[in-house]
């Protein structure tokens, strides 16, 4: 496979299998502080402390003495979970083994790799599809982070997911409306104008963008 895999369009607010599966945990082994009444006492206890009212070490202790006790018991009956509870299905195939590709999370991130780990180590970056096509090649537009060898690491810019095929790439958000005088490509300027790559046209957000930038 030569190109990275593009993540495919999903809702704002689905949960993953992974925070689902973290807020099960923590909801088994600390019900308390999952409980939002906790929130509420601990916030009525800070303004009381802030106010002159309280101190602070008996409402640290009051707080931590349990919640240490149910770390120490967590950490001794909590399960492992399995990996197929937390990766994310795609349908992409692995290049090597033709085993489906999944999404897992790591230390710096997400990313594809091969349900067949550890036999099979192929692993991709992921990327965010912006549902915009390229104006050079015609593939999708996607999000990306700057490296570690840029002046503007983990700036988050987008480019051309047929790279290095396709160099494209633009630091402002592309947008889906063609540009109303060329046809080009329009990018986001501020929170509610934008600008075309291909001529002079300036002006505000076709209004479909607004509507969808405010959801």
């Amino acid at each position: 496979m030569d190109r990275d895999y593009v993540l495919k369009d999903q809702g704002r607010f689905n949960p993953t299998k992974l925070g689902t599966a973290v807020t099960g945990l923590l909801t088994q082994h600390f019900p308390d502080i999952m409980d939002i009444g906790f929130t509420a006492r601990i916030e009525s206890d800070l303004d009381e402390i802030a106010e002159g009212e309280k101190q602070w070490a008996p409402v640290l202790e009051k707080f931590y003495s349990p919640f240490g006790k149910a770390i120490d018991k967590a950490m001794k009956e909590a399960e492992r979970i399995p990996r197929d509870q937390i990766d994310e299905e795609t349908d992409e195939i692995c290049p090597d083994c033709g085993r489906p590709m999944v999404i897992k999370s790591g230390r710096f991130g997400r990313f594809l790799s091969c349900s067949g780990f550890p036999e099979c180590k192929v692993s991709q970056p992921l990327l965010h599809r912006v549902g915009v096509e390229c104006p050079d090649c015609g593939s999708d537009l996607v999000q990306r982070r700057a490296g570690k060898g840029s002046k503007s690491r983990n700036k988050i810019f987008y480019g051309c997911s047929n790279y290095p095929t396709c160099t494209f790439a633009s630091n402002a958000r592309p947008l889906p409306q063609p540009c109303p005088e060329c046809t080009g490509l329009l990018v986001a300027m501020g929170r509610t104008n934008c600008r075309c790559l291909n001529c002079e046209h300036k002006g505000p957000r076709p209004e479909e963008e607004l509507v969808e930038a405010t959801v």
